[in-house]
């Protein structure tokens, strides 16, 4: 690549300018009024324009933000971990259990709860205490059994690794959490049920609240600080668990480490926005095909913040798009991640 040392020299630069844009973009394109109305000495005018662009649009727009970096940390360190290129945060079952949780809520008629003057909703609450849950549960069972690297396969095929029995696990307690959700919306008999469950099974940021952005930032920098803290780990266990542990490394307290902070990266996001696919797919992609491009090393320390910018910037225009592509239709902001991630999933499942 001719330009590539200029590139490198300006590459993070150039990911904080994009992700930055993306959200001034966002902050302005396809509202009803103009941003100049801000300043109209038309007094009705002005107070539209102030709720839009200062109210509505800025919770919005810091969620997107910051639910994409939290699902592109997430999928980049799935795939680091299990050293699988289509290794995705909702493969493990996270989202479902949210899922779960929030239909569990509505199905009560639970509203909301306050912490002094500020108010939460309590089916965000259980969106992430399910999320929570349904990562532990995971960890609890790929990692039950035998204390080896390999475990029985029952078919006579070839061994099982520990790996590939979290993913199923994951699959598996998906499908069971699914059916469940499905269940309570069922024997509930409420329509409107069926109407919040769909935005949690496509998700939006149509409720995104300053108080709900404040634990989504909060669980972001605990997140990615628990990887970048054992990012030397990480890089060795990109050459498998065996070669890690020769280095010194406990790939058991690893594995729970990394899925610890996923896990609070997705239940958080999960919480804010529902279920939004292939973000933790395409953003830690993108990333990696850009690094080889520019002849760049690939190790954690620059992986999971470049993830990070570009996962932002990628959910902060799909959600402009899914909010005025249709106008006035707002069509959910997963619609628009999966017509761009399937198609790159099935390129890496191809060549995988």
């Amino acid at each position: 690549m001719v330009f590539a040392p200029v590139f490198r020299r300006f590459f993070w630069p150039l990911l904080v300018f994009v992700a930055s844009g993306a959200a001034i973009w966002a902050l302005s394109w396809g509202a009803p009024v103009p941003f100049s109305d801000l300043f109209s000495p038309d007094a009705a005018k002005s107070e539209i324009a102030r709720r839009i662009f200062l109210e509505l649009r800025p919770p919005r727009v810091f969620a997107a933000f910051f639910v994409g970096a939290s699902l592109s940390v997430a999928g980049a360190a799935l795939q680091t971990m299990f050293r699988n290129p289509l290794a995705e945060p909702y493969l493990l079952g996270i989202s479902a259990g949210g899922a779960l949780g929030a239909t569990l809520a509505a199905a009560l008629s639970l509203g909301t709860f306050a912490l002094g003057t500020v108010v939460f909703e309590i089916g965000a609450l259980w969106a992430f205490c399910g999320a929570l849950g349904a990562a532990a549960t995971v960890y609890a069972l790929g990692k039950s059994g035998a204390r080896r690297d390999f475990l029985p396969d029952f078919s006579g095929g070839a061994a099982l690794d520990s790996h590939a029995k979290l993913l199923l696990v994951g699959v598996a307690l998906s499908a069971f959490l699914a059916a469940l959700m499905s269940l309570v919306v069922t024997l509930s008999g409420k329509i409107e049920l069926s109407q919040r469950v769909a935005f949690w099974l496509l998700g939006g940021f149509g409720r995104a609240s300053w108080p709900q952005n404040a634990v989504l930032l909060a669980s972001f920098v605990a997140g990615i600080s628990l990887l970048l803290l054992n990012s030397r780990d990480l890089n060795a266990l990109r050459a498998g668990d065996r070669d890690a542990r020769l280095l010194g490394v406990e790939t058991r307290v690893l594995h729970g480490r990394v899925l610890l902070a996923t896990s609070i990266l997705c239940a958080s996001s999960v919480a804010v926005a529902g279920l939004i696919g292939f973000v933790g797919l395409l953003a830690p992609h993108t990333v990696r095909l850009l690094l080889k491009k520019l002849e760049m090393n690939a190790s954690i320390q620059t992986l999971l913040p470049a993830s990070a910018l570009c996962g932002a910037a990628l959910l902060v225009l799909c959600d402009g798009l899914a909010r005025a592509a249709f106008a006035p239709i707002e069509v959910p902001v997963g619609i628009f991640t999966a017509l761009l991630g399937v198609p790159l999933f099935l390129s890496v499942a191809r060549r995988f």
